[in-house]
């Protein structure tokens, strides 16, 4: 293919659903025509908040499948490399190319910010979101230490009015009112639809049994309920979740422990939802144990050879 055909398809068939193509084919372009999927990875974080892994993904996807069905680009997979087939032969066309790629980069950003014209959230407001919510995400528990943390818009950005206003709980309010801010990590955050209102912060969390009691002796007045049934199950998966995230978390050998110990008193209560007390899942880990062995081997599966 020749480098007619590039700028053909680059100003002709490209249908655009994000900026992803011409910033893959702008980097080919840049660096010979060939490049490596954590290179192009690189090169797509530049013009979002994303990590490399997340768009390590977004690579294979959405590019892969749309360039090389159109013949623009090859995928090798050994050394994960990708080559672009309608590499132009000349300085000229190289350098036309790369700013037809340039332009409709700069066309989709500025046709995002259209869409979103409130002002940013200021940096103070952000770090009391991620204060109020323990650097950790509102939906899976996860840690800032682990995974970028979002600010996220519960009712979205995209749907306010033209003095920035949006609707929640019945009024009217700024859309980057705290009220209307939460932490996600970006994994949950770009899970969430731009229509998705959902409001994932915890208000509200399960505690040890004795905690009630504890608060009372302090002089203060707890305000609490006691789930049960399904209820109680649902918050017991929401509650293995949250320890989870501190496991992962603790930075020393006891704090880990202390976390494990949490998490087995989760795990025993949710055993006790499914018709079983401690000492028969204990049971019940120790037959699988002698049957099939632990997890401290180290064995790792990754299919046969």
């Amino acid at each position: 293919m020749k480098a007619a055909d590039l700028i053909a398809f680059l100003t002709g068939k490209m249908s655009m659903t994000d900026l992803y193509q011409p910033a893959v084919i702008k980097e080919l372009l840049l660096h010979g025509g060939k490049r490596t999927k954590a290179q192009l990875a690189s090169a797509l974080a530049q013009y979002d908040l994303a990590v490399q892994e997340y768009y390590e993904r977004i690579v294979m996807r959405w590019p892969k499948i749309t360039l090389t069905k159109h013949g623009v680009i090859d995928y090798e997979r050994r050394g994960s490399v990708f080559f672009l087939r309608m590499m132009p032969e000349n300085e000229t066309a190289r350098e036309e190319a790369i700013r037809i790629c340039e332009q409709k980069i700069q066309e989709w950003v500025e046709k995002k910010r259209s869409k979103e014209k409130a002002p940013e959230v200021g940096a103070s407001v952000r770090y009391e979101v991620l204060k109020d919510a323990g650097g950790k995400c509102a939906l899976c528990g996860i840690s800032a230490e682990l995974k970028p943390i979002d600010i996220d818009h519960i009712i979205p950005r995209a749907i306010a009015n033209k003095n920035g206003k949006v609707r929640k709980d019945g009024r009217l309010i700024d859309v980057n009112s705290r009220e209307n801010l939460q932490a996600l990590c970006f994994s949950c955050n770009r899970a969430k639809r731009d229509t998705d209102q959902t409001d994932f912060r915890r208000t509200a969390k399960l505690v040890r049994d004795g905690i009630p009691d504890m608060i009372r002796a302090e002089g203060r007045s707890p305000d609490v309920r006691q789930l049960q049934g399904p209820r109680l199950g649902v918050a017991l998966y929401d509650k293995l979740i949250e320890e989870h995230a501190e496991l992962i978390a603790a930075d020393k050998p006891g704090h880990k422990l202390e976390e494990l110990a949490d998490m087995a008193e989760v795990i025993f209560a949710l055993a006790d939802q499914y018709g079983a007390d401690r000492q028969s899942l204990l049971d019940l880990a120790a037959r699988k144990r002698e049957e099939r062995g632990g997890f401290s081997g180290g064995w790792f599966y990754s299919g046969d050879s």
